[in-house]
């Protein structure tokens, strides 16, 4: 019997027993009610226990694959780390970048990729980076 139907024999022992065999009834439905609460109550600690372990774990592995992406980036020259090439507008109050990207999907092979819409302000064409197929630039 889970804590709820404990609970609930208990209300029922409450509303229908006399009034001589309550006493002792009812003292040990709540302590059966109280013990389930509590085994309940142990087993959430011990799943909410292992959840944040499992969420410290993929926090951890998110940050490391967040690396190696941004290196990847920065070895193929995708990354600028050269804070020279910025004006000041460019940069933020924090004195981060803030570049625009626009995100476009390749219509022939669905690959979603960004491309920086100052660069290319004179040309209505893109080229897929994946699949290497020209389609118009639409905004």
């Amino acid at each position: 019997m889970n804590s709820k139907e404990r609970i609930a024999y208990l209300r029922g022992l409450l509303d229908f027993l006399p009034k001589e065999e309550k006493e002792t009834k009812i003292y040990s439905a709540i302590a059966e009610a109280l013990e389930s609460l509590a085994l309940e109550l142990s087993e959430q600690t011990k799943l909410l226990e292992r959840q944040s372990e499992d969420y410290d774990s993929l926090a951890e592995e998110m940050d490391e694959l967040h690396e190696a992406v941004y290196n990847l980036e920065e070895s193929v020259g995708l990354v600028d780390t050269d804070d020279a090439d910025y004006d000041d507008d460019d940069m933020d109050e924090l004195g981060g970048v803030t570049e625009s990207y626009i995100s476009m999907t390749c219509p022939s092979c669905a690959y979603s990729f960004y491309y920086k819409y100052e660069e290319s302000k004179g040309n209505d064409r893109l080229i897929c980076p994946s699949c290497g197929e020209e389609f118009a630039r639409t905004l």
